[in-house]
Order: structure tokens, then sequence, then C-alpha cells
């Protein structure tokens, strides 16, 4: 196993390999249509989280031509599409107020072409009615009216006499505009005493929600604004000379609206350009609340002509026309059946009329509060920031903390991202959060196969051998282990059954495996409760080791306070035994301290961990005097000499041990002052 500080490099290395390899998959991946999916989902997410609807201008007013405004209508204006006279009356109304500017979303490309009908016992035309409405237009000076850039052409290809809408005089802006062959304005003379004409064009993304706004179009080579454009160029007094673009920011007047590139839908065949300029859409609100009242203050059609009867007729109106006094008023059709919804970012409860819309993009250029998207180079460091972290995150803590400082870090993230959000600054998180699982993948990867792959081996090697601190220990440091084999300062204890050969001669097999198994599972207990590791059983005996894998100061202790519970965890056991009618059993200890080379040893397909020396060999022979001596448990002065809390003991002298030629002196370990003779003595010093 290599050293820490180098696994510690190498892990290093990984992580930043990982963090730049996630980062390069995480950008690229977020092209994929599906990535681009999700990344719209998010968007429409942080913007239902981060509407205000009470931040919306008070300026700003929609007149809806509603289902109950058709209905009352009905009897005297007849079915939709009405006689132009009505929404000649409207706009005599709001002139009353007077209304700064008043937006029409409603088209009126052709003449009416009835010969006669009857209002309210007169008797009009329809040239006569246009007349009128031609007249309130002009009269009012502030109509901003629709000019259709959804006009495919005439089925006959008759388009020669299709008034287009005329170029603005001055007004020129250069980039990639989305092109429309006719932009359709209203009929002769309307248009003409109009403010004003702006398009109808609503992109919507190929997943169904409309999110941006075109503000200007291209027809027959020069620009036509949108509706809302037209409108607050109308009311802001803006010169058409004025209106520039600098780089991907659409200047008019005191507005900036930040525009970005989007490919642009084309049939095989078709011309104009690939790509065109539109802005985001930042909602207000659904076009009604939860709690039933509107974002913008919202008129009925009905109750507004209603009133404008009522004033010339020198009654109290039923809607005071001061409450638009210098409004920025956007009439439209709300009523189902009209076809004039979309569906927003807000949800399938945010479904908002094109009168709205309208009225959203005049909001977002009057209060400085258009979106703008995070350059492409900030988006990319911010995918390398959280690709590197996690790496460094996953590969370098264990698994679970990994794991977990990793979710934690996509929640502030994505928490951060509302926040900027709402500050007007839309960060797309795709490549980020690609970049967060790819890393975290990567790194639980590393974790399992490179990390895992020690720890797999320690636990193989060492959760059968060792108590379960030990163990643990190990398995959060596996580099404790030095399974190559390193010299230490420990103990070793072998203890061996008495009685036990001529039990195997005369007793049941089954029955002794049982109980030669029920005495090996308590010795274990023994010894992990004092912190040893079990080497080996050879038949009866068992090999105990103190002070390895992991170091242990008090190694001599633990192992002679394993040596005196194993006597007592036995005469327990025989207790028990000689009841059940079984043979009682005697054991013998022996324990030595001293420099011993612990390690992996074995050849290169089989090997354990063990222990090797002439400090080893001297412990077994320990084990073995207790037959001649009549003792239990003996111990070398070695191992005397590092206790820090001696049982009681007495001296036995010196002996020379077998394969020894030098003598050791000993000493027995008393258990309760029994076996063994009398007294006790201290430990010589160390």
């Amino acid at each position: 196993m290599p050293p820490a500080r180098s696994r510690r490099a190498t892990a290093i290395r990984a992580a930043l390999a990982l963090g730049l390899g996630s980062t390069i998959l995480g950008l690229l991946l977020a092209y994929l249509p599906i990535a681009q999916a999700f990344e719209w989902s998010i968007y429409d997410l942080r913007m239902r989280r981060t509407i205000a609807p009470a931040g919306a201008p008070k300026q700003i007013a929609i007149v809806e031509i509603d289902e109950q405004t058709l209905r009352a209508l009905e009897p005297a204006a007849g079915r939709w599409p009405w006689p132009r006279l009505f929404h000649g009356g409207l706009i005599d109304y709001l002139a009353r107020g007077p209304a700064a500017v008043v937006a029409y979303d409603v088209g009126f490309f052709e003449p009416d072409g009835r010969s006669g009908f009857d209002v309210a016992g007169d008797t009009w035309t329809g040239a006569e009615s246009d007349a009128a409405f031609v007249e309130s237009v002009q009269k009012a000076g502030n109509v901003v009216l629709l000019a259709e850039a959804s006009y495919a052409g005439s089925a006959a290809g008759k388009d020669a006499a299709v008034r287009r809408v005329p170029p603005i005089p001055g007004l020129r802006i250069d980039g990639a505009l989305e092109e429309r062959g006719i932009v359709r304005a209203p009929f002769e003379g309307l248009a003409q005493a109009a403010r004003g004409l702006g398009h109808n064009l609503f992109v919507l993304d190929t997943d169904g929600p409309l999110r941006r706004t075109t503000p200007f179009l291209r027809s027959e080579g020069h620009p036509v604004p949108s509706l809302a454009m037209a409108a607050f160029l109308a009311l802001a007094r803006v010169p058409p000379a004025s209106v520039r673009m600098d780089g991907r920011i659409l200047a008019a007047g005191d507005a900036r609206l930040p525009l970005l590139s989007f490919e642009v839908p084309r049939l095989p065949g078709e011309a104009g350009a690939e790509r065109a300029l539109h802005a985001l859409i930042r909602f207000r609100g659904p076009a009604v609340q939860a709690d039933g009242t509107a974002t913008y203050r919202t008129y009925s059609f009905g109750d507004l002509i209603v009133s404008e009867d009522e004033l010339r007729n020198g009654r109290t109106p039923r809607v005071d026309p001061a409450v638009f006094k210098d409004a920025l008023v956007f009439v439209g059709v709300t009523a189902a059946g009209l076809h004039d919804v979309f569906v927003t970012p807000l949800g399938t409860t945010g479904k908002i009329p094109g009168a709205q819309i309208h009225a959203t993009v005049m909001d977002q250029l009057l209060t400085h509060t258009a979106l703008v998207k995070a350059p492409t180079s900030a988006v990319a460091i911010l995918t390398v920031v959280l690709a590197l972290a996690v790496a460094f995150l996953t590969v370098l803590l264990p698994m679970r903390w990994g794991a977990l400082s990793t979710l934690a870090l996509a929640g502030v993230v994505a928490v951060a991202s509302v926040e900027v959000f709402r500050a007007g600054t839309w960060v797309p998180l795709v490549p980020g959060f690609l970049g967060i699982a790819i890393a975290s993948v990567g790194g639980l990867a590393w974790q399992y196969f490179v990390e895992g792959r020690d720890k797999r081996q320690v636990t193989r090697l060492f959760s059968r051998y060792v108590s379960k601190d030990v163990f643990e220990q190990v398995l959060a440091n596996p580099e404790l282990a030095e399974l190559g084999g390193r010299r230490r300062t420990m103990s070793v204890l072998f203890s061996d059954m008495r009685g036990f050969t001529a039990m195997t001669e005369r007793g049941d097999p089954e029955a002794l495996v049982a109980q030669l198994n029920e005495y090996f599972s308590r010795m274990v207990e023994v010894v992990f409760a004092n912190h040893g590791t079990i080497d080996k059983f050879v038949g009866d005996m068992v090999m105990a080791l103190f002070g390895a894998p992991v170091d242990d100061p008090d190694h001599a202790d633990h192992a002679v306070t394993t040596a005196v519970e194993m006597v007592r965890a036995l005469e327990v056991l025989n207790a028990r035994w000689v009841q059940e009618g079984r043979p009682a059993l005697g054991i013998g200890i022996g324990v030595n301290s001293g420099e011993m080379i612990a390690g992996n040893i074995g050849s290169a397909s089989i090997h354990s961990y063990t222990v090797i020396g002439d400090a080893v060999n001297l412990g077994a022979r320990l084990e073995s005097l207790n037959k001649e001596r009549g003792t239990t448990i003996i111990i070398s002065a070695a191992t005397a000499a590092q206790l820090k809390t001696p049982p009681p003991m007495r001296p036995l002298g010196s002996v020379v041990v077998k394969g020894k030629s030098v003598s050791v002196e000993i000493f027995e370990v008393l258990v309760d002052g029994a076996p063994g003779g009398a007294g006790a003595a201290s430990p010589p010093g160390r």
C-alpha cells in the first residue's frame, strides 16, 4: 500500500483531472436537445419563484374584450367582429382621461363591407362605421394599432393590393432581425390616423411556452416594431433615428433591452436568416392571481363602452374616465373562443392573453427590469468551479461526506441562482449541474474502485481477526495496517487447552466440535474486548496479537488482562459444561512482549496477516512451560516491565527455553490469588 502522502497526491491529481473532464463534458452535453429542454424547465421554475405582481406599474391598464362583453353587446353590435364604431366609442372614452397611449391588440385589416345595420335605432353602413372609428383614432392622436406579421399571403397570390406597414423615416437597426415577407397594415385611412403600428409576432418555444418577444422584425428591408415597442416609442417620444443596437443591447430612449440570438425555424428552401435576435419576457405574474386580483389593473370593454354612452347622455358613468389619466392602455380579447391566450413559464395556470403580454413587455421597458443572460464565459467559469469542487469533495472526503457535501453545494447553487434571477440575471445551470453530476459519479467511482479497493482488502483481511474498534481504525486509515510488513513493539499471547487431546480420543466428534467452537467463541470475545487481534487457531491453540495492526501503547496490559479474563471465562464455561455432563477443560497461557515483524506474509496467491520473530517464539515457549511448572499464566520479564497496572504476580526465576541459549526471567500471573503458589511479586524495574 503506498504511503499516505503519495496516496493523497494521487487523489488530488485524480480530482483535478476529473473536475476538468467533467467541465468539458458538461459544457458539451448542455447542447443536447434534452439538456436544453431541462434548462428551460428550471428557467421556468425560477420565473415562477421570482414573480412580483405587487411591483406592476399602476400606469399600465388593460381593457378586456371578455365573454361577458361579447354577450352584453351582442344585441346591439351583433356577433364578433363588431362594427368599428364600437371601438371608436372606447377610444373616445379613453381620450376623456386622457390616456397617454392606447395600444390596440385587435386587427382591422379590411374595410367593413356591411351594407347596413342598426345601432340604437340608427342605421349605419360599414363604411360609415369605419369612418367614425378613423375619426376617433385621429382625434385621440395616441392610438397604436396592430399590424399582422403572421400574414402568409393569399391563396391566389394576389398580394399586390395588400397594404404593407410603411417604413418609419429615420429608423435603422442593424443586426439579425427575424424576417417577414409581408407585415400587413390596417385598412387605408385607419393606418394613417394611428400614432404608430406594431406587429403581433409571438414566437413559441418548441416545448410550448411563450418566453420571448421580437422587439423588431424586418419586412421588405425595413424594421417594424412590436406593438409594445411601438407604444413605448410613442409614449417616450423617442426619435426613430436614436433607436440603435449597441452590440446585443437594443437602446430606445432610456430603455435598454438585452437581446439573445435564437434559431429561426425554417421550412426546407425557405429564405431568411437562420438566427434572429429576441428578448426574454420577464413576467410580473399571471393574468389573475390566486386571490383573484389582477397583476395589471383590468377593466371590461363592456363597462367602459356603457360608461361612454352614460357620459354622452349626461349620466354618471359606471367607470370614471379619470382613472385612465396618463395611463398606458392595452386593449385585447380574452374571451376563450377568440384564441388569443398563450402558455407561459408561469405554468398551466399562467395562461396569459396577448394584450397582457404586450403590457408585460412595456412594463420591463418602463421599469428597466429586463432579464440579462449571463455571458457564456461566466457559465463556463461556474461549471469549472462546480465540477472541480465536487471532484475534490467526492475524491478526498469519505463517500458519505462527499455525497452530502455535493448535495449541499447543488442546493446552495440552486438557491443562489433564484436570487440572481430575481436581481435580473439568468444564469444557465444545466452545464454546471451536468458538471456536478459527472464529477460526483466519477468521484464515487474513484472511492469504490480505488479507495474502496484498499478498504475492501483490509476488510477481507481483518474483519474476522480484530476487535471492532481496531477494525474501524484500520478501515478509516488503511495505511495503519502496513500490509507489507513492519517492525513493531508489541505483545503476543498463546493459549492452549489442557486435556483436549485425551478428550478427543474418547469423546463424540460432533459434541467435541460444538464444545470447541463454544470455547473459541468466548475466547475471541475476550481478545476483542481488550483490543486484541486473532492471529490464528491451531488445533486447540489460540494466538492473539496486541499492538498490531494498529499501534497500542498499552499492549502489555491488554495482553495480560486478556489472559486473566480468559481463565475466568473458562471457569464459567466449565461450571456449565459440568452441569450438562460434559468434561471440564484447563488452559495454559504464555505472554511475551518485544520487537516483532507484523504484516501480510505468505505467497503471491495465499497470504495472511501474522507476526514473526524471536519474541514470538518465546511467547509460544512460555505457554508450554505451564505444564512443567503447574501454572496457568506465565509472562516474560519484558512483558512485566511494560505493565502500567501490574496484576498480582510471583517470580518463577530464570529459565532457558528451547531454542535460546540465554536464560529468561519469567513470572506467574495469579488469578484471584490462586494457582501456582502464594504471594505476589512486583515486576522488575522498567
